[in-house]
């Protein structure tokens, strides 16, 4: 005697049962740069926090005494290089005179060399005129060269401004970290600090995890990993449902298997919700994950698959005429068919059920749901 299971295959969505963990892809350990005493702290560990939320303030004293000090270097270095401009400018307006003294120092000297030619004068009127024109012509090219000079000076200049520049600069950004910004909306984690410690270089003031990062990693058994990849990459939804009712739907696949785990990762998004405990970092959730729909398949109990890639169905058979026992015209014998597993699934009373599929099974074909030691396809069976 078996029990059995008339069957129509129909769309069926597969479901499964699997444990993933609350994570977040974005966690940040906020640091500083700066060596300053903690001046305020405004969260505590699991305060959930906005974007741009003030979560602590270093003391910035120091810093804005050496702001001071530098502004000041730098308007002394805008005075030196307006200083020197209006030095160029007036080098520039006064060529024209140098220019002016040096050739007439030449014609006078050329003047008394005639007059010298021509001895009227004497060697030592000569030499004066002479060391008068060397000197304008000296005057001259010490003018030029001061002049051609300039660029490089107010360049030098300019540099010095723009390097102080951005030292005044960096001590306002400096200022700026005193105030310790929360990047992104989420729960702090950890507080590392409080008033009156001094920051060092490096260490960690403050843990906080963005809220639009939270997900579940759940570890897929081996034989749905390639059906949720091909779902992934035709955009079909792969959804999954926690016991609290939150609904989550998959985001991505894990390209590598983990040190001791069989299976790939994958990752559903979670909306999550301001201190609720079902969505808290690191809390292990049960969740149903629903495949996309699957055709033509049926749902069997884990009783009727053989081998995991045989049932059996019962087949009605005519007993030949002489064969007949006790009136009994009809007998009913078993035949395998070879399956396709897609899946599981649940059924309306939430009991496990095997999804599968085979172009043998027919509608209105009964299955076995009896395991039998030693079913074979033949044996002699009485439905019940």
């Amino acid at each position: 005697p078996v029990s059995v299971l008339e069957v129509v295959p129909s769309p069926i969505r597969p479901t499964f049962t699997a444990y993933g963990r609350v994570e977040s892809s974005n966690v940040t350990h906020l640091r500083t740069d700066l060596v300053a005493e903690v001046a305020s702290v405004n969260v505590r560990e699991g305060d959930w926090v906005e974007k741009g939320h003030v979560l602590m303030t270093l003391d910035d004293a120091e810093l804005r005494l050496d702001l001071m000090e530098r502004q000041a270097e730098l308007r002394q270095l805008e005075a030196n290089l307006a200083s020197t401009r209006i030095e160029q400018q007036m080098f520039e307006e006064s060529t024209e005179h140098f220019s002016s003294m040096r050739q007439v120092a030449l014609k006078k000297l050329e003047r008394h060399q005639d007059l010298m030619a021509k001895r009227l004068i004497s060697q030592s009127l000569l030499d004066e005129v002479t060391a008068q024109a060397n000197q304008a012509n000296i005057d001259y090219q010490t003018h030029m060269r001061a002049l051609a000079d300039f660029p490089n000076r107010l360049a030098a200049q300019q540099a010095a401004v723009e390097r102080v520049s951005a030292q005044v600069g960096q001590v306002e950004l400096d200022i700026e970290k005193t105030r310790i910004i929360a990047p992104y909306g989420g729960p702090i984690l950890n507080v590392f600090v409080a008033p009156g410690d001094r920051s060092n270089i490096g260490a960690i003031l403050v843990d906080i995890a963005s809220a639009d990062a939270f997900e579940v990693r759940v570890q897929i058994p081996e034989r749905f990993g390639e059906g949720l990849y091909d779902n992934l990459i035709h955009s079909r939804p792969v959804t999954a449902t926690t016991a609290e009712g939150l609904t989550l739907e998959l985001s991505r696949l894990s390209s590598q298997v983990r040190k001791g785990q069989s299976g790939l990762d994958a990752f559903f998004g979670l909306d999550v919700q301001q201190g609720a405990p079902d969505t808290a970092l690191g809390r292990m959730l049960e969740l149903t994950i629903t495949l996309p729909e699957e055709a033509a398949v049926v749902a069997l109990p884990v009783q009727s698959i053989y081998e995991n890639d045989r049932i059996y169905a019962v087949k009605e058979m005519s007993v030949s005429e002489g064969a007949e026992l006790d009136g009994i015209s009809q007998e009913f014998r078993l035949q395998a068919i070879t399956i396709e597993r897609v899946g599981e699934a649940q059924s309306a009373d939430g009991q496990h059920r095997i999804l599968v599929r085979s172009p043998a099974i027919s509608a209105g074909q009964r299955i076995i749901t009896t395991q039998l030691p030693r079913a074979i396809s033949g044996l002699l069976v009485e439905p019940a």
